[in-house]
Order: structure tokens, then sequence, then C-alpha cells
């Protein structure tokens, strides 16, 4: 029968010192496992991306996503519309392409500067027709992010369905094959990597204003920017759409 030998002091030291090695690798594994998952690069899957080629333009999901097969994507266009239907890539070849350069704003407080080209949404909205009901659009994403803008701000000069980032066709890591430019918004009322876009009659609250301090609206304040490409050096902005840099 098995019994309890006498907890010396040489004994305590010992047996504690090997559970805090224990609770040390555990943790050492843990945060190399986390840091793992912010790794994509040669994999089926993108998510947070901060370093190599992308330090001056940061890169977040809301959840690790699988690459998007762009042979086989389709945009959803469903909810109050007469004409609901579903586009591939070839069927905006036809659309009227827009190229813009504008700042893509973060509420982390760091900016980025690109060339965007794609197609305005009165583009869409003539082939989809929404009915007088719907107020604005829910956009679902291929990382299971949702964001909802009112068509009154969608169809704003500067908004567009972007396809294209600085001459090339979207990279996964910034949304293909299609995202939304809205310069004057925040970077979280600019989903990327859209899978659908439902017309819904009342305001919804997107993602991040569900689980943060974030408004609905999402229009950018007045305030203080750190641009990446400056060296995240302070600029104070006026609010709306950047452009003085």
């Amino acid at each position: 029968m098995r019994t309890l030998g006498k907890l010396t002091r040489r004994l305590f030291l010992e047996r504690g010192l090997w559970a805090t090695s224990i609770l040390f690798w555990s943790w050492f594994r843990g945060s190399a496992k986390a840091e793992e998952l912010h790794s994509y690069e040669g994999t089926d899957f993108i998510g947070k991306t901060r370093e190599g080629k992308f330090k001056n333009f940061y890169i977040n999901f809301w959840k690790p996503m699988r690459r998007i097969n762009g042979k086989t994507w389709k945009l959803k266009i469903s909810g109050l519309c007469d004409a609901p239907q579903s586009f591939t890539m070839e069927n905006f070849d036809s659309f009227p392409t827009t190229t813009q350069s504008s700042r893509m704003k973060c509420v982390e407080c760091w900016s980025a500067r690109a060339q965007w080209s794609g197609f305005s949404v009165q583009d869409l909205e003539q082939l989809v027709k929404p009915q007088p009901a719907a107020k604005g659009v829910l956009f679902h994403c291929g990382d299971e992010y949702k964001e909802y803008l009112s068509r009154e701000a969608l169809n704003q000069d500067r908004v567009l369905l972007a396809h294209s980032m600085n001459g090339k066709p979207l990279s996964d890591a910034h949304g293909f094959p299609l995202r939304l430019i809205a310069p004057s918004k925040y970077g979280y009322k600019n989903p990327k990597a859209i899978l659908e876009m439902e017309y819904v009659s009342e305001h919804q609250a997107g993602t991040w204003s569900k689980i943060g301090p974030y408004s609905t609206d999402g229009t950018i304040l007045p305030g203080t920017d750190h641009p990446l490409e400056f060296n995240k050096e302070p600029h104070r902005i006026s609010g709306g759409e950047i452009t003085d840099y």
C-alpha cells in the first residue's frame, strides 16, 4: 500500500522547481503557437500579418480564413432587391473601372495609402435593383466578418468595390477578390474578401461595433494619425477622408 512520505524542505523545493519548469514550458509553447497563428505565408490560410512585405500596410482579419479560390468565387447579392443574383470576376470586366489613391485609416491609429481600382456600388445596383425598403447593405465576408453600411454612404463619391491594389489584383491578404473602399470611414467599415451583399431594411451593427467601443457609423474623427510610410510620425487630422498626405 502506498503511503505519503514526509515532505522535506529539499523535496518541496525540488517539486516546486519542477512545477515551475512545466508551467514555463507550457507558457512558452502556448506563446509560440500564438505567434504561429500570425504566420500564414506558404499556407492555405491568411490572418493577421504585420511583418515583411506587410509592414507598410497592416493586415487584420476577424478570424483566420482559407484563401478564396477566384475560379469558383461568386459575389452573391441577396435581400431586398428585385433582381438578386450572383456575379463572377469575369462579370465585372464590363463594369466601368475607376482608379483612385486613398488612405486607409485604422482605429488603432495607423494608416497607409494605396491606389485602388474597382467600380461603384451604383453600377452594381443598376443590375440588382434594390427595393425602396432597402436602407443599407450587410456585407458577409470570408472570415465570418460582417459589416453594415447605409446605401447613402455606399453611394458617396470615392466609394469603390475594389478588385485591384497598386495596379495588381488584390492579394489574398488585402481582401481578394473584392473589398470595399470607403475613404472617409475607419478600416473596420471597409470589409474585405466579400462573399455576399445583403440588402436590408434596418440599420445594423457590424462585428466590431458589437464587441468594441466602435461607432456603427465609423466616420473618421478629428485626432492624431500615425502613417506607416512616415515611420508612424504623428500627424493631426481634421476628420473624414485624409487627403493632406
